[in-house]
């Protein structure tokens, strides 16, 4: 709404510029052209938010290819944090976390300081100063500089410029943290840290991982059978029959927003790999029983072969949350377009479930605006009950010029 009504990037808040200001290029490049068409908007710049954590994952996945321990590890963070967190795609965590795996891929598979791969961990050193990036990098970094066999005068430089880069990203961090753009909202988001159980993808999901993981440190041997592949497999058999959920009236389903509350866990998680990632490639890989056992080719291929099925057991509801924000968005269309002034949700089909479900109070008002087809079109209201802040009062929407949506 805040590049309809300005035509210029929606930069709030300066810890995260960076992941903003690139995944907003497409749309505002549109606004820049003269498009107004606030549906082919809305596309271009879920195409830019999405379009930067794919982009960060697929070069991982590239340079992890010809090891598959590697390989499964970026495929697992895919499709333990990507996929079980992503549908809200605005959160610029999810870009975070793909730099940070590629970052971490790049540097486990350095055999030695060059050129082309230090300015590559430069620049993406750069962009980690706005996006809470830090100490876990920067010191990988300062400890594959130390084990290098050889030291070149500008590879070095350069590395060493990147390790400050992520102090300068800790610092931002701890700065945003000290400083908060909305103390409300941070204790908001540390209570709903501990909440992340309530994301049913991501437990089922997790809870696999965790069994395999356990399971390999237990019977580090077990790695090549496949017993703890199947057992865990449970999981994610539910994973993918999860929709099914739906048919009854239950909370027990995947659900759009409780994606958003795992998403701090997320990055325990993604330390983790990161920690996983650098060991891996290192002499010390020989200490961990579990990770020795997985040199192995019968062993590593059954550990890729999961990782894989952990990613397409997660599709299934994935594409029924897509089709239900699809319906949510033609229901909340209809009833905006079919009545004028301040429309009550509560009045709506939009009030009552599966829509319900859906909802983000302190956003609806303004969803329903960008919806509108023309002048006259209606705007929702909040839920009556509801008393937090709005970006707007309902009765005095801003005005959004030639900007509607056109079907």
């Amino acid at each position: 709404m805040h590049i309809a009504r300005h035509e210029a990037f929606f930069d709030f808040y300066l810890p995260r510029l960076y992941a903003m200001l690139l995944g907003q290029i497409p749309v505002m490049a549109a606004v820049t052209l003269g498009v107004t068409d606030l549906h082919l908007l809305a596309r271009l710049l879920s195409l830019g938010l999405f379009a930067l954590p794919t982009i960060f994952y697929t070069l991982a996945l590239r340079r992890a290819k010809d090891d598959p321990v590697l390989l499964a590890v970026v495929i697992a963070a895919i499709a333990i944090v990507f996929m079980t967190t992503s549908f809200f795609i605005v959160g610029e965590y999810n870009t975070l976390y793909a730099v940070a795996i590629l970052i971490a891929v790049r540097l486990g598979t350095a055999e030695r300081l060059t050129l082309w791969n230090s300015v590559i961990l430069l620049l993406l050193a750069l962009l980690a100063i706005r996006i809470y990036l830090g100490p876990l990098l920067g010191g990988i970094i300062l400890w594959k500089l130390w084990r290098a066999p050889a030291r070149p005068v500008v590879p070095t430089l350069l590395h060493l410029a990147s390790a400050v880069f992520m102090i300068l990203a800790m610092m931002v961090a701890i700065n945003s943290v000290v400083h908060p753009h909305s103390a409300e909202h941070l204790v908001e988001t540390w209570v709903m840290a501990a909440d992340f159980w309530q994301n049913l993808q991501f437990d089922l999901v997790f809870g696999a991982t965790l069994l395999v993981v356990v399971w390999g440190l237990v019977k580090p041997h077990d790695l090549k059978r496949p017993l703890p592949y199947l057992v865990a497999g449970l999981f994610l058999g539910l994973l993918a029959l999860s929709p099914l959920l739906a048919l009854n009236d239950g909370l027990v389903r995947p659900l759009a927003k409780s994606q958003y509350v795992a998403r701090t866990v997320s990055g325990l998680i993604i330390g983790g790999m990161i920690v996983l990632i650098v060991t891996w490639r290192s002499p010390a890989v020989e200490k961990v029983r579990a990770l020795a056992a997985l040199r192995l080719a019968a062993a590593n291929g059954r550990f890729l072969t999961f990782a894989f099925v952990m990613l397409v057991a997660g599709v299934p509801a994935d594409l029924f949350l897509t089709q239900s924000w699809v319906n949510y968005l033609d229901v909340m269309r209809s009833s905006v377009r079919g009545h004028g002034g301040v429309i009550a949700v509560e009045d709506t089909p939009i009030g009552r479930r599966p829509h319900a479900l859906l909802i983000e109070n302190w956003v609806l008002t303004s969803q329903s605006l960008l919806l509108r087809g023309k002048p006259g079109d209606g705007v929702l209201a909040p839920p009556r009950d509801f008393t937090e802040w709005v970006p707007f009062p309902p009765q005095e929407p801003p005005n959004l010029g030639r900007f509607y949506w056109r079907d």
